[in-house]
């Protein structure tokens, strides 16, 4: 395969690479055994990195007392190791309507399977684990060996994979392929900064989901969205707050964000990192910011775990602080 068939580009400003090699203390000499760059790079550390993090949650599944702090032990090694995180997905999927189709921006070797049933021992005693297994996951890792880890490692759970680079060519693909909706769409951070473009394909993973969430979506307060390099080479897109109103809004579609964890002007001035879900059912929304909450006071306990409050998106735009 091309080494940057999905993640680099002809003409880039910087580039991703992976580097192993040896430095002799005494003579300090380094010497390098290898070198991979853009595609093999994202491939062969993403996959050591993310089945790490699989084969450690599925060691939790061992341990005689699965309580939270117990699972925070597990997650503040992992490569999200935030509790927050987690609960995210997890409220979502508890949420989410039962043997639907679930896809996450960046599927990361669908980890997301064995960090849910790992939550659902500590917050609702397994009761949930066989719905967790009958969803059908699509998976849209820009990454062939990560898609096959995906299916390998979850060998009896139904999955599909696609490898657009972007939010909008994995609906169109999910449209032209399975040909219904969503039950559940999942974004974290740099993975939709990755794959969004436009305010526009957010307003159109909701109006095909049920559910549809973002965690820490870069908005900014501008009318047009930013477009910047990150440090891996790759360009990334801070969607218009106010053009994403206008949009749910237009499609009346229910939207709130929570005050937890905002992070002000990482990407740049009147720019904001937020979570916020999306529902055409005011119902469905409800419900996953009942079920997320209800985590989030069992969590108290642990160390950067704030509850927040959600709020309706509107109000975002007269957020003094950005």
């Amino acid at each position: 395969m091309n080494s940057d068939k999905y993640y680099g580009c002809e003409n880039p400003e910087s580039v991703s690479y992976l580097e192993f090699g040896s430095i002799n203390l005494v003579k300090a000499e380094k010497k390098i055994w290898n070198y991979w760059q853009d595609q093999d790079a994202y491939d062969l550390y993403m996959f050591a990195r993310y089945s790490k993090d699989l084969f450690a949650f599925r060691k939790f599944f061992d341990e005689p007392h699965k309580s939270i702090a117990k699972l925070n032990e597990y997650i503040i090694k992992s490569a999200h190791n935030k509790l927050m995180d987690y609960v995210f997905k997890y409220a979502g999927i508890i949420a989410a309507r039962e043997q639907g189709i679930v896809c996450e921006s960046g599927s990361s070797l669908y980890g997301w399977i064995d960090e849910a049933i790992a939550c659902d021992h500590v917050y609702n005693g397994g009761e949930n684990i066989a719905k967790i297994k009958d969803f059908h996951y699509i998976g849209s890792d820009i990454s062939e060996l990560m898609n096959e880890g995906a299916a390998s490692f979850h060998s009896d759970i139904k999955m599909d994979f696609v490898t657009e680079e972007t939010i909008a060519g994995v609906i169109q693909a999910v449209k032209t392929k399975w040909k219904e909706g969503l039950s559940l769409f999942y974004g974290l951070s740099v993975s939709v900064r990755y794959a969004v473009r436009e305010a526009e394909d957010i307003v159109g993973v909701a109006m095909l989901s049920e559910l549809s969430i973002y965690n820490r979506l870069s908005v900014t307060l501008e009318n047009e969205t930013l477009v910047s390099v990150y440090g891996t080479g790759k360009s990334v897109y801070i969607v218009s707050l106010p053009q994403l109103v206008s949009g749910l809004k237009n499609k009346k579609l229910y939207s709130k964000y929570c005050t937890a964890n905002m992070q002000h002007e990482k990407d740049g001035k009147n720019t904001v990192r937020v979570s916020i879900v999306i529902s055409k059912s005011e119902d469905k929304l409800n419900e996953f910011i009942r079920i997320y909450e209800e985590c989030i006071e069992k969590s108290a306990c642990i160390p950067g775990v704030e509850k927040g409050e959600w709020r309706n998106l509107e109000e975002l735009l007269a957020c003094e602080e950005c």
